[in-house]
């Protein structure tokens, strides 16, 4: 962090929001709070006490369970090294709810104690990234590939997110991918091509996005990766206005996917068929679900003269008979 504690953090963030997100950052600096004093040898049984019982008003999930595991190591003056795992768990879980500055806040502390390693020192600097702190980003890309050695998995990805913020991310991420291809690392490849997709749809080539993503999925070993890949390729496609090649990704998402990832493909495929007037896609994609997302018509119904699908379901077919 950069002039105040992960609790002081996490609190200015519970006075400047409302709701429930106010609520659970109010909870998470007491007990981050509890953490930093027990680092510097303050055991503070009130404070400890204070934080569980807000925890105890929080609604039951992941993020609650991480930070009541929190409070027992602290309860227990667990060694700094037992802290990390669960202090980088927890931001993995704010990383995903989209709160992008607690999640940095808890990494900036599980940075400054013993036992954190490369993993947790890139996790930080994709959210530094992430957050627009290019200066920050590539000074823990450049910690978390000396942590790794200089030549393994974790500096591979180091370069990677280095190359997203170069000057020509596009070249850098070429270069980036197949560095890790000559090395034998086809995750960091397809993380590589990922991004570069992200930098084509961004600089308006999304038929190059739509090619790094196909070969992006076929290097992930990962179904839930490859479903997640999916996924954004739909997105890419719609943003062609080719629903036939979007319908042929999403059908890949719903193979592939874990349940919440199949029950946004479904979603996506009702709402495609609904924009396309296919009542039996309707039929066929209807849930009586809570959708945890929300999907999105269209934004061009116009059908491109080429369209991706057949390249796509023998993309598809292949992937799965790989599988």
């Amino acid at each position: 962090m950069q002039t105040s504690t992960a609790a002081d953090s996490f609190r200015q963030i519970s006075e400047r929001e409302r709701g429930e997100r106010s609520r659970r950052a109010a909870a998470g600096a007491l007990v981050l709070a509890a953490v930093e004093r027990v680092l510097a040898g303050m055991r503070d049984d009130f404070g400890v006490r204070r934080a569980r019982r807000e925890l105890e008003g929080l609604q039951r999930s992941a993020e609650r369970s991480v930070l009541l595991r929190l409070l027992m190591l602290v309860d227990d003056e667990a060694a700094e090294a037992r802290l990390v795992r669960p202090l980088v768990a927890y931001a993995c879980e704010l990383e995903r709810t989209r709160r992008l500055p607690e999640a940095d806040a808890a990494l900036s502390l599980a940075l400054r104690l013993q036992g954190c390693g490369a993993a947790a020192t890139l996790h930080a600097a994709r959210l530094a990234r992430k957050l627009g702190d290019r200066e920050r980003a590539l000074a823990l890309y450049a910690a978390a590939r000396d942590l790794d050695g200089g030549s393994g998995a974790i500096a591979r990805l180091a370069e990677v997110g280095e190359a997203v913020v170069s000057p020509d991310p596009a070249r850098a991420l070429s270069r980036a991918a197949r560095r890790a291809l000559r090395a034998g690392d086809a995750e960091a490849a397809a993380v590589g091509l990922e991004e570069r997709a992200a930098a084509r749809r961004a600089a308006g080539d999304r038929t190059g996005a739509a090619r790094d993503l196909c070969i992006a999925a076929a290097r992930h070993q990962d179904a839930e990766d490859r479903a997640r890949v999916a996924h954004e390729l739909a997105g890419v496609t719609l943003a062609l206005g080719d629903t036939a090649a979007a319908r042929e990704a999403l059908l890949a998402a719903l193979a592939w996917g874990q349940p919440p990832q199949q029950d946004h493909a479904r979603m996506r495929l009702h709402t495609l068929a609904r924009d396309l007037g296919d009542q039996v896609g309707m039929r066929r994609w209807r849930s009586f679900k809570r959708a945890p997302l929300v999907s999105l018509s269209t934004y061009r119904s116009a059908t491109p003269v080429r369209s991706l699908a057949p390249r796509l379901a023998r993309w598809r077919e292949a992937l799965e008979a790989q599988a």
